[in-house]
């Protein structure tokens, strides 16, 4: 693979998991931070909508994320170690744990008023995301060490 194309594909998956990573931790800081200083039930049509929105970012996030993957661990390490396996399984985790908070549990939570049960699910599952995605961050991290 020439360097420059390298390169690029380094960087396209860098920003999606920056993007992924930075979102996230945003989203969760500001919700916190705003839940507490003003209480307010006005504010969920706000972060229903923010959701949505960052909702389409991370898909194509992921979808850059496992192409641009898939292709440097083809043409540039050609093979996987332990922490790969592990970085892999994780991923193999967060995906389906993502697509049940965006599309199935994030939506009834959205119906919901006062916010409730599913809210408070979407929040735990929101705060799990994360936590895999830094778990991935730090397997990555060891593999091109």
């Amino acid at each position: 693979m020439p360097e420059a194309v390298e390169q690029i594909l380094i960087y396209l998956h860098l920003l999606s998991a920056l993007y992924w990573v930075g979102g996230n931790l945003l989203f969760i800081s500001f919700g916190m931070s705003m839940r507490h200083v003003y209480k307010s039930a006005s504010l969920v049509p706000g972060f229903r909508a923010l959701g949505r929105t960052f909702r389409v970012g991370t898909w194509i996030s992921v979808f850059l994320l496992v192409l641009t993957g898939t292709l440097l661990l083809i043409y540039r390490w050609g093979g996987v170690d332990t922490d790969m396996v592990i970085k892999l399984v994780l991923f193999g985790i967060l995906l389906p744990l993502k697509a049940l908070h965006d599309f199935y549990i994030a939506s009834r939570a959205a119906k919901e008023n006062p916010p409730a049960f599913y809210f408070k699910l979407t929040m735990l599952v929101a705060r799990l995301n994360l936590l895999i995605a830094l778990l991935i961050i730090y397997f990555s991290m060891r593999f091109v060490r």
